[in-house]
């Protein structure tokens, strides 16, 4: 392996130094530069044999199963259907029956969200006979501002002026306590 010297590195009294150690010593070779670069070659080729021992069981394996699936006759295949059964939620446009195009989700979600910022801000009518129109949705909130939330008033608080009773945390149901609603 790599030489090493027998002299330490004091030459004489180990202890007139106290940083030195006798038996300490050092290479007086580098690494052996043949031996590195050969196990570099061999770990690559072993690498290589690899990749390609890979390979081929890829293609034998493929090959087996192709071998092991016949592929389906010609009137099982005209039969099959193009389309999943419904419900259908998203991924093609149909017409008829057939596929038009392919929808992407993108598109949908945009076409989605226009129909519904178009009902939501726009006026139509819901029911003509009985006079039922829709507003858009900023006006109906205006409205309900304006307007109020109806409400009814809570029949506990009729009777004690405004306050409910309820048990206080201390007294274990025994005395209540007032609060205003």
């Amino acid at each position: 392996m790599a030489e090493t010297t027998n002299k330490p590195h004091g030459e004489g009294n180990p202890h007139a130094n106290p940083d030195s150690n006798a038996e300490v010593s050092f290479e007086r070779r580098d690494v052996n530069v043949f031996q590195i670069t050969s196990f570099g070659i061999g770990l690559l080729i072993s690498v290589l044999v690899a990749v390609f021992a890979m390979w081929a069981l890829f293609v034998f394996l493929a090959k087996r199963e192709d071998a092991r699936n016949v592929p389906m006759p010609q009137k099982m295949s005209e039969e099959r259907q193009t389309l999943p059964p419904e419900p259908r939620l998203s991924g093609v446009a149909v017409e008829n029956g057939k596929i038009v195009k392919p929808v992407y989700p993108r598109v949908e979600l945009k076409e989605l969200r226009d129909d519904e910022d178009a009902i939501l801000n726009n006026y139509a009518w819901i029911d003509p006979n009985a006079g039922i129109v829709r507003i858009p949705i900023g006006e109906a909130i205006d409205m309900v501002a304006k307007k109020g939330l109806p409400s009814k008033p809570s029949p506990a608080g009729l009777e004690n002026d405004g306050y409910r009773t309820i048990p206080s945390v201390a007294s274990s149901g025994r005395t209540l306590e007032k609060i205003s609603q």
